[in-house]
């Protein structure tokens, strides 16, 4: 097995385990599925960053991956 798909399942693995505990996911400001979140990564090749967003307890609630764009 290539290693980028290694490395794609991993990601979707985490993301699984992420949404699982309630917490959302976003792919350019839009709610999104692990699966959703890996295609676009597989198919693109742009920086995504992911933004963790916390509420007023400091409990993570959603990660937020957005392109970045260049310059």
């Amino acid at each position: 097995m290539r290693n980028d798909k290694i490395e794609m399942m991993t990601m979707r693995s985490r993301l699984e385990s992420i949404l699982s505990q309630g917490i959302e996911l976003y792919l350019d400001g839009k709610p999104s599925s692990p699966a959703g979140i890996v295609e676009r990564f597989v198919r693109e090749d742009a920086v995504y960053m992911p933004d963790f967003v916390i509420d007023d307890e400091g409990a993570l609630t959603q990660v937020r991956y957005d392109k970045i764009m260049e310059n």
